[in-house]
């Protein structure tokens, strides 16, 4: 199944959330138990470098940025750990225990570290050696004023 496109709205210099809750074709929510999570922020698609790198799964989370240089390298994960990442399984608040969600949240010092524009991401999940990209589109990151 074709990813499903959805634009992403944040602000430099604020916390970021985003909760979603994946689905089957008969609207049952699917146990994400054993599946991990990423999901990645470049200037474009062909781009090299990362701004964001998320991960995660139901017993861990983390979030990778660029730092005060913005960009880094996912395979050599050159960047700065912030707090946040992907839970899976959880509220659309980040509470455990509830099948099918998926909670993406990224500290406000890794946003603040953010280029101001419009970006592309997506989301995967992987159980195995199966991938599923659940999201893609425009991560678009509006500039802060109080720094």
């Amino acid at each position: 199944m074709p990813a499903g496109e959805y634009d992403i709205f944040a602000e430099q210099g604020t916390s970021f959330t985003l909760g979603i809750t994946y689905k089957d074709a008969n609207n049952t929510v699917i146990d994400l138990d054993g599946y991990t999570g990423s999901m990645q922020v470049r200037r474009s698609v062909s781009d090299n470098q990362a701004l964001l790198f998320l991960t995660g799964n139901t017993y861990s989370a983390s979030v990778t940025g660029g730092g005060i240089t913005q960009e880094f390298t996912t395979g050599g994960l050159t960047g700065v750990q912030g707090t946040g990442g992907i839970q899976l399984n959880t509220s659309a608040t980040g509470g455990t225990g509830t099948d099918g969600g998926i909670y993406v949240s990224i500290d406000a010092v890794t946003m603040a570290n953010l280029p101001t524009g419009k970006h592309r991401y997506d989301i995967e999940l992987q159980s195995g050696t199966t991938v599923d990209r659940l999201l893609k589109g425009v991560f678009e990151v509006d500039g802060e004023v109080t720094k």
